[in-house]
């Protein structure tokens, strides 16, 4: 599962990057103006091309991940090959990516949003969509990713709130607006509150001061993301508390009212369910006591 928390995409403002050569070298003045990450264009330029913005990104302390657009040139189709060079640059560079799929996904229910989740797993990455949900795809898949609707030009700006109330409606724990810059479209035209990113850092004219940010808002549902709050992850099945407290009471059977067998193997605490629990010795007690907590930290997770 994501950590929203300590995603790249709600902890700083992003900027997407669509041609090497388009005037994108300021890094520093993007780190300046509060964009700590910058996302390149993989899908129509090599990636050799990119290594002058990434050796900068480096020296002003800017992550710089890939993007791409998912879908086959031609036909316009998901393209799941685009999908796998995309994770492919992803792990080379050691980075968070976009998975920018839009019209591809129309009609496709849950087959393409369960693929994508799937194959993302727990890398740190956010999907790039129009701005309104598409009512024939299931959503819910890649809910727990951070979802980045375009949000380009003045009328879609003024509307952006309403698009985010129904992308959380869809399943979306969390949404940071991408603003568009192109096409003369003045800053003021979005409400620019943190977290948020930019397409495209090309059309600022490498001037990234008007396009700073003026506050900040929670990029969760009004009442907080699904996870708990916190960007809490799942502690699931392979908590270890039972293998750790078994060693414990290996090296010091004392400390437990449990028996093993011929093999050495202890045997579940439910076994001790006869006896009340202020008669249970300092292993089984712990071992309780973290399971509850276990169980109920991961019941706030999925509520």
């Amino acid at each position: 599962m994501t950590d929203l928390a300590s995603s790249i995409f709600t902890r700083t403002n992003h900027l997407f990057l669509r041609n090497p050569h388009g005037g994108v070298e300021g890094l520093a003045e993007m780190a300046a103006s509060g964009f700590g990450a910058v996302f390149c264009n993989i899908a129509d330029y090599a990636l050799t091309e990119w290594d002058l913005v990434r050796s900068r990104a480096v020296a002003a302390g800017v992550t710089c991940g890939p993007w791409a657009r998912v879908a086959e040139g031609g036909s316009g189709a998901f393209d799941p090959e685009r999908l796998g060079r995309l994770l492919d640059v992803a792990d080379e560079w050691g980075t968070p990516l976009i998975v920018n799929a839009e019209s591809e996904l129309k009609g496709s229910g849950s087959e393409i949003t369960e693929f994508i989740a799937d194959e993302v797993a727990d890398r740190d990455a956010a999907v790039s969509m129009e701005p309104w949900p598409f009512a024939n795809v299931d959503w819910r898949p890649i809910g727990h990713l951070p979802i980045l609707p375009q949000i380009f030009g003045a009328q879609w700006g003024a509307d952006a709130d309403d698009a985010r109330e129904e992308w959380f409606r869809c399943g979306a724990e969390c949404v940071v607006s991408t603003f568009g810059t192109y096409g003369g479209t003045s800053p003021d035209a979005y409400d620019r509150l943190s977290p948020y990113g930019c397409y495209t850092a090309d059309d600022c004219g490498n001037n990234f001061v008007p396009w700073e940010p003026l506050g900040v808002r929670s990029p969760y549902p009004p009442d907080g993301p699904a996870n708990g709050g916190d960007g809490m992850e799942m502690i699931g099945s392979q908590h270890g508390v039972t293998a750790s407290l078994n060693r414990l009471r290996t090296i010091d059977p004392g400390g437990t009212l449990l028996t093993p067998d011929a093999s050495g193997k202890w045997p579940p605490l439910s076994t001790l369910a006869g006896t009340p629990v202020d008669k249970w010795r300092a292993y089984d007690k712990l071992e309780r006591a973290l399971t509850i907590l276990v169980s109920d930290h991961d019941a706030q997770v999925t509520q």
